[in-house]
């Protein structure tokens, strides 16, 4: 995701095994423009999670509301494939866990925070995937995929404020924005080191899995929704079942159709549309240090999606 986003299909390319064959090719065209339509949706995000705020709602109460609607309709369907996901149950546990997370924690800071500022801090998944990677898939990093890790930790170093990071704390947007990249970034490394986990359960347990993620907060931060006239709720819905899940069925179509790579590629898109919009439409202004770390960052997330393709775990032992 995010801002409740259901990036389940992202993180970059959670279904390598998936991954372009022949066989769909002629598909590739229309699954490069789903990823580009899914990206910008994701990057758009933040207008309605705006919106939702305004009445009330922050990032708990969305994942009580609109994640939970999709959560009631995607269950029958993860139960069903049980038979398929029953030797990975606990892969696709952690995969719920991780990315129900990542969709609240990034939900909660764009409704919280600037636009642009958590977006740039979220995306700080390049150094997160390659660092996780290395850990616990043991995957070989290549001088593409070490450089990509430093620009990127290095962008979100300028974007914090350099060394006076350490003389103020990070705000509660900067720190639920950081958790959500590294939250989803566990979750990428789950969703790659499953083998048999069928797609349909790999992509709607992220709804499953933010319900009960907000359920399980709901003791330490207890949700009083405000009252919601029928037309909210109708928006609610809207949101959950055309923009959320709408997004995350073209993101899983996308990256199944699409070479690793360029589905990496194309998902930065959803950095951009974000910034830009935030500036245009949000009226928030990008300062030199955004600027240099957008820079940064961006640089990093296309060095790590052309990488993907070529990343292949290590046998080494450690």
């Amino acid at each position: 995701m995010g801002a409740g986003l259901s990036r389940c299909a992202s993180a970059f390319v959670p279904f390598p095994s998936l991954q372009t064959h022949p066989a769909v090719r002629p598909a590739a065209r229309f699954a490069a423009l789903s990823l580009i339509i899914s990206a910008a949706a994701w990057g758009l995000s933040w207008l309605p999670l705006k919106y939702f705020a305004s009445l009330g709602l922050d990032g708990h109460a969305i994942a009580l509301t609109a994640y939970a609607m999709v959560a009631l309709v995607s269950l029958p369907v993860i139960l069903r494939e049980y038979p398929q996901w029953r030797q990975e149950a606990r892969l696709l546990g952690l995969i719920a866990l991780s990315f129900g997370l990542a969709n609240v924690a990034l939900s909660w800071a764009l409704m919280a925070g600037s636009v642009v500022r958590t977006m740039l801090l979220f995306f700080l998944l390049p150094a997160w995937g390659v660092i996780g990677g290395k850990l616990l898939l043991r995957e070989r990093l290549g001088p593409r995929r070490l450089l990509a890790a430093a620009l990127c930790l290095f962008g979100v170093f300028i974007i914090v404020g350099g060394t006076d990071a350490f003389a103020t704390p990070l705000s509660f947007a900067d720190v639920t924005a950081l958790v959500a990249g590294l939250a989803l970034a566990l979750g990428g490394i789950a969703n790659r080191a499953a083998t048999s986990l069928p797609i349909a359960s790999r992509t709607l347990v992220a709804f499953v899995g933010s319900t009960g993620v907000a359920l399980l907060a709901l003791p330490f931060h207890p949700v009083e929704l405000p009252p919601l006239s029928a037309l909210h709720w109708g928006w609610l819905a809207l949101f959950a079942f055309v923009w959320l899940l709408g997004a995350t069925l073209l993101t899983t179509y996308g990256v199944m159709h699409v070479d690793a790579s360029r589905a990496g590629v194309l998902q930065v898109v959803e950095l951009v549309v974000a910034a830009v919009s935030a500036v245009l439409i949000g009226g928030e202004a990008l300062g030199l240090k955004e600027w240099l770390g957008a820079a940064l960052i961006l640089s990093a997330s296309m060095l790590e999606a052309l990488s993907q393709s070529g990343a292949a775990p290590s046998t080494e032992a450690k």
